[in-house]
């Protein structure tokens, strides 16, 4: 393929594997709000966004202020339990890939830029991205204007773009910046509500690869 490629990769759930302990944080708000509280797969088959959306699934009744309130103490449980969460195995590996053959990697996430810039150095991953991308706050709303932003620098004629990314908002994200859409159900949502979106979806990092290699050799 002669045209340059990019690649715009999601954070949390796609290149970190880190449901579990947005899950565990989740079921204790629950249990404090005597909620039911909930399972890997149950946090998979209904997590969305926008997040408040989720929280009102789960039987929080919020309003803005009280969503802002619970979204700040979220994070900030958060942050003292996010480095429990280890790389998707083997993900390097397909992030050395597109390295090697001159992709553009670009970083966008819904977590707060500050934050995500630390995660990032903390896992070693710095090299691989050309720039990283993070809201300004932590409600974790949309990240299609960021994603916009982004590959405005970027972008040209000669260019294809992918966006690589684990919940159907990141496929929301791709068919508003009119790139393709790979989806890695590893993360925050199960396989059975990503194929609503009809886009090619894969079950681990060998499967990534080779889509990466397909379009690389056509």
């Amino acid at each position: 393929m002669n045209k340059k490629i990019i690649v715009v990769w999601d954070w949390n759930g796609t290149i970190v594997d880190d449901a579990f302990v947005f899950v565990d944080i989740m079921n204790s708000y629950l249990k404090k709000n005597n909620l039911k509280q909930i399972s890997i797969n149950d946090y998979k088959n209904n997590f969305c966004f926008p997040v408040i959306d989720y929280y009102k699934k789960l039987g929080f009744v919020l309003t803005e202020d009280e969503f802002k309130k619970i979204s700040f103490d979220f994070i900030k449980t958060y942050k003292k339990q996010m480095f429990r969460a280890p790389l998707k195995r083997d993900i390097v590996d397909v992030l050395s890939f597109l390295k090697e053959r001159r992709c553009i990697q670009l970083l966008v996430s819904a977590q707060e830029q500050g934050l995500l810039k630390r995660s990032v150095a903390h896992y070693g991953l710095n090299d691989f991205f050309f720039e990283i991308r993070g809201l300004n706050n932590n409600l974790a709303k949309s990240k299609k204007t960021l994603a916009k932003n982004i590959l405005a620098h970027v972008q040209s004629k000669n260019s294809k773009t992918v966006f690589v990314g684990d919940t159907l908002h990141d496929y929301d994200v791709a068919l508003s910046l009119q790139a393709s859409c790979f989806l890695v159900s590893w993360g925050h949502n199960s396989k059975i509500v990503l194929k609503k979106s009809k886009q090619k979806t894969v079950d681990n990092t060998n499967e990534l690869m080779a889509l990466f290699k397909n379009l690389l050799n056509s």
